[in-house]
Order: structure tokens, then C-alpha cells, then sequence
């Protein structure tokens, strides 16, 4: 096999199948092979054993740099292996889980946007620590999206170990830029920039806030894609009206934050309140602002502690204190600069959320009851 330069990483884990995704140096055909496994009782690395007459094997279609391999014909709530033939690396890996099966998530941003080395090695092993289901990133995970070196430097080099067993969500920060190198890195429906997944009893959907807001000589402004008939606009409404009806969780994660009393604040982000309420988001998590700040309840611009939607800027891999406004806003319930990711654990009606420094000390705790 050619020199492996990214992964193997996860993509779209459904309830019977997972995309395996790579990159070579060179051209080739890609091949991934996968076994059952079965549980040790003390074999001291965790590992479960490897079933190797259980072995299945896929190969692509034609020779790529940038492969996708498709694995089908898994059983959620089983535990597999998998390896890249010519690896002889193997990675756990599982389908999304049913709808009655626990799981977690965490959720960061701004690997690329605040771009420190070192803060982006330590909150990735932070969060392997918490060994979550999936990774939702909330935009801004490379410096600058056109330049493909960035990919590797600011995302795929330090997450690397996480993103062998823990397929990744990203939606589009203004640090990717609309590059091709999103697409080629992800393996998203199209077109690619938003989305909507289920994942056990929660449904989740992506946005393209940059598309949404432009920068106009250094100030957001609302673009035509913003309006109530656009085919994003839509294609929310939808996703959270139709796919998410039947999930007791529902989620939203777009860059641009609509609430936080600091700096980058994008006002114009509101305007989805209408879709966010309507469907009765749990919460949304947004970025942009190098900070974290969980809001109160809100629903129709104002404070509701019965029926709002929280609001989680999670500019997790950096801290920009003096982004901050004198005094917090009327909507923040909690605030703090400092490196970060989140933790939410889900369990039929109860959500856990914790917010988690680089040295794994906990600083925001919310629990959410159905």
C-alpha cells in the first residue's frame, strides 16, 4: 500500500453500515477488511479479540489518492474490527446505535481558527479520554481551507487516534472557505455542506452559516440564502419537522453564534429562531467566538425556562478572554474563555452535558430531563 498520509477515519455510521476513509501518497485501489470480535475478560489493553474467520473484505471501484470504502451488512450493538488491507493497524468501530441504546458525543471547533499545536494535541486527547460515540466540530477546524497542508496540521495530525473509531461531523466555519478540500475530506449527503443524521434517539442537522451571513467590510450581513424560501432555509424546516419527528433529542450545530456576549456575534443568526422553535430544538451549538458560553433557555428572542432552546458556543480549542463584552448579556447563564470541548451523554429521556477543560476538570454541568 502507498504511504498512508490521513486516517483511516470514520464517516456516516448508519444502523448497518460505516464509511472507512484514507489518504495515500500515491494512487491505488483501496481495500478494507473487517472481523467480529469477541470480549476478553482481562487481556489488560481493553481490547476486545479479533473473530478472524469472521473476515469480510471491500475493495473500491477504481485507483484513488482519497478513498472511500463503504462497509454494509453491520449489526448495530456489535463490536468490529476493521484495518486498511496493507495496514496492519485494527480499529473498533460500530453503527449508529437503536434508538434505546445510550450514547455521547462531544463536540469542538476552532482547531484551525485559533490554531495552537499544542491546545489542539491536548484537547484531543481530552477527548478520547471521554471516548465518545461521535465528534461533531462546530466549523473552523483548519486555518485556512484552501491550503491543503492545513487539513493535516490542524484536524486530521491531532485527531488522528480519535478519528480512527469516532466518525466526525464538521460543518463549514469561515476558516474553511468553501475549499473542495471539505468535500474531498468528508463524506456527507449532498450537497455536502448541510445535513441532517440520525444517531439513536436524537436527530441532528448541519448548517452552512457562511453562506448564510456574508462579511461586508468587517460586519455580517444577511444573504438571499438566509430567506425563509432558500433551499437551505428549506431543507431545515424540513429536516426538523419530518426527520427529526420521530427522535426525543434534536440538535443543530452551525459556526456563526446567534447569542454570546462577546465579540463575532452574528445577530442575523435569529432568524432560524423561528425554524429552531417551531421544531423544538434542544440545543444548538455554534462557534465563531473563541469562548464558551451556554445561554438560558430561549424561544422567540426572549427567555423561556419552559419550552426555549439553549445555546452552546463551543469555540473549544483556543480562548480569546478579551473577546468578551464588560458585562454578560441578558441571555448568558454561563461563561468562561478557556480551552474546551463538550460532553453530552444521552440516555432515553435524561441528557448529561459537561463542558471540559484541557486538563479534564469539568466547569459547566447541565442535565436535561423529558
Amino acid at each position: 500500500m502507498p504511504d498512508l498520509l490521513k486516517g483511516p477515519y470514520l464517516q456516516w455510521p448508519t444502523a448497518d453500515g460505516v464509511t472507512v476513509m484514507w489518504e495515500t501518497a500515491e494512487c491505488g485501489v483501496g481495500e478494507v477488511e473487517w472481523f467480529e470480535t469477541e470480549s476478553v475478560h482481562a487481556g489488560l489493553s481493553g481490547a476486545a479479540r479479533t473473530i478472524e474467520a469472521s473476515r469480510s473484505m471491500v475493495e473500491e471501484d477504481k485507483p484513488r489518492r482519497i478513498h472511500r470504502v463503504r462497509i454494509d451488512g453491520l449489526e448495530s450493538g456489535i463490536d468490529y474490527h476493521y484495518r486498511v488491507v496493507g495496514d496492519t493497524a485494527l480499529h473498533p468501530v460500530r453503527v449508529a446505535p437503536s434508538r434505546d441504546t445510550p450514547f455521547s458525543f462531544c463536540v469542538t471547533s476552532e482547531t484551525g481558527g485559533y490554531g495552537d499545536d499544542d491546545f489542539n494535541t491536548r484537547i484531543f486527547e481530552q477527548i478520547a479520554r471521554s471516548r465518545p460515540d461521535i465528534l461533531i466540530v462546530a466549523g473552523d477546524a483548519v486555518r485556512n481551507g484552501t491550503d491543503y497542508e492545513d487539513w493535516e496540521r490542524y484536524f486530521f495530525g491531532p485527531a488522528r487516534e480519535v478519528l480512527h473509531n469516532t466518525p466526525f461531523y464538521l460543518c463549514p466555519g469561515n476558516h474553511e472557505e468553501n475549499a473542495d478540500w471539505f468535500n474531498q475530506f468528508t463524506d456527507f449527503p449532498e450537497p455536502g455542506n448541510y445535513y441532517g443524521f440520525d444517531y439513536g434517539n436524537a436527530h441532528f442537522t448541519a448548517l452552512d452559516s457562511t453562506r448564510l451571513v456574508d462579511y461586508v467590510d468587517g460586519g455580517p450581513v444577511a444573504t438571499p440564502e438566509l430567506d425563509a424560501t432558500s433551499a437551505q432555509r428549506s431543507f431545515f424546516r424540513r429536516e426538523l419537522e419530518e426527520a427529526g419527528a420521530d427522535s426525543l433529542w434534536r440538535f443543530a450545530f452551525y459556526h456563526y453564534p446567534p447569542y454570546v456576549s462577546g465579540d463575532y456575534e452574528v445577530p442575523q443568526m435569529r432568524e432560524l429562531g423561528t425554524d429552531v422553535d417551531a421544531a423544538g430544538v434542544d440545543i444548538v451549538f455554534n462557534s465563531h467566538t473563541i469562548v464558551y458560553e451556554r445561554s438560558h433557555p430561549i424561544r422567540d428572542g426572549r427567555l423561556d425556562t419552559e419550552d426555549g432552546t439553549i445555546y452552546i458556543v463551543a469555540g473549544g480549542a483556543g480562548a480569546k478572554p478579551d473577546w468578551f463584552h464588560p458585562k454578560r448579556a441578558w441571555h448568558t447563564a454561563q461563561a468562561q474563555a478557556i480551552p474546551h470541548f463538550v460532553h453530552v451523554t444521552i440516555a432515553g429521556p435524561t441528557l448529561e452535558l459537561q463542558a471540559v477543560d484541557l486538563d479534564g476538570r469539568v466547569f459547566d454541568h447541565l442535565r436535561l430531563r423529558k
